[in-house]
């Protein structure tokens, strides 16, 4: 009798696992769905606008692409909250594979810092590279535009070391001219001998404030972080820039706004002094949509509006040879 109720009980159990272990195996095969349908009906909008990459399974037609770039300027683009871009979403919902009406969303959302652009045409820009010079007490920095599939650590170590490779310098001169911008961390960073530490920079968006930070010669926050040698420098800094400068260009001339011992010279910038994210697409396009303004040191805010120079360049030569005694 003992032996008839145990080999009872152990069935009972043996049942009793076996369901569990079914109705476990159930909720997985539900959990598995569900974060399949969340992925595939949120991943190519929110993925874009919280995570920085949109996920898209199965379905990569243009329709739901272009549809996920337009859900995504309306999460985080700078204007997306806008009248216009609430106008401009409305008629291309009405069609939503014209070209036309996707690049005038994401203008509505974006401003004219944002755009819809071929991935693999963006990797083929061939950037030149900085370099620094010496030459009678003074440093010149040549500081060019820098893609992000470009070399970063090299472009940053390359400016910081050669404007540290001279502590008898008199004064340095940043030139910013044709820099249409890119990855501004190793821009920063490769600046960051000239630069005190604590906020360079800070991006106003509809999400708040966020500040770009330097330590020593290392640059968070903003772009690709980024850390360099060298040390720092303390000179008189002279920064040009002219109608090309544009940016992340404009972002490195506004991390010496408001710094005692410099200014700037040329002609006024671009005028997109405001901070974008790219997001790549699986269809080989890739967008560029613009997010914060641009806040310096100073308390002003900058996005569209060129930033005019303290002097011409014509003023420039004096007023080195005055910071340098000749």
């Amino acid at each position: 009798m003992l032996n008839r109720c145990a080999a009872t009980c152990c069935a009972q159990e043996v049942e009793k696992n076996e369901n569990c272990t079914e109705n476990f195996g159930g909720l997985l095969v539900v959990a598995f769905i569900a974060v399949l349908a969340a992925v595939y009906f949120l991943g190519p909008s929110y993925g874009g606008a919280l995570l920085g990459k949109p996920y898209i399974l199965f379905n990569t037609s243009e329709k739901r692409i272009n549809t996920a770039m337009v859900d995504t300027a309306a999460y985080t683009g700078i204007y997306g909250e806008s009248e216009e871009f609430q106008r401009a979403r409305e008629a291309f919902k009405e069609d939503p594979t014209n070209a036309e009406l996707l690049v005038a969303a994401i203008d509505a959302a974006g401003g004219k810092h944002s755009k819809v652009f071929n991935t693999e045409k963006e990797k083929a820009i061939d950037n030149a590279e900085p370099s620094v010079s010496f030459e009678d007490g003074i440093l010149r920095a040549t500081v060019p535009s820098i893609g992000r599939h470009d070399d970063g650590q090299a472009y940053a170590d390359t400016l910081a070391q050669g404007l540290t490779a001279h502590p008898e310098a008199c004064a340095a001169v940043v030139d910013l001219r044709g820099n249409d911008g890119g990855d501004m961390g190793p821009m920063y960073a490769g600046l960051s001998p000239l630069l005190p530490d604590g906020t360079a920079l800070s991006f106003v968006s509809r999400m708040g404030t966020s500040d770009v930070v330097i330590d020593g010669n290392s640059v968070t926050g903003g772009g690709t972080p980024t850390t360099t040698s060298g040390g720092k420098l303390e000179v008189p800094v002279a920064v040009i820039t002219d109608d090309e400068t544009a940016s992340s260009a404009e972002a490195a001339l506004l991390a010496f706004r408001g710094l005692d011992n410099v200014r700037t010279f040329g002609e006024p910038t671009a005028g997109y002094a405001s901070a974008n994210v790219v997001l790549d697409y699986p269809d080989g396009r890739s967008l560029m949509l613009t997010t914060a303004k641009d806040k310096a040191r100073t308390g002003e805010e900058f996005a569209e509006d060129p930033i005019a120079p303290d002097a011409p360049e014509s003023e420039l030569d004096s007023w080195l040879a005055s910071r340098c005694g000749s």
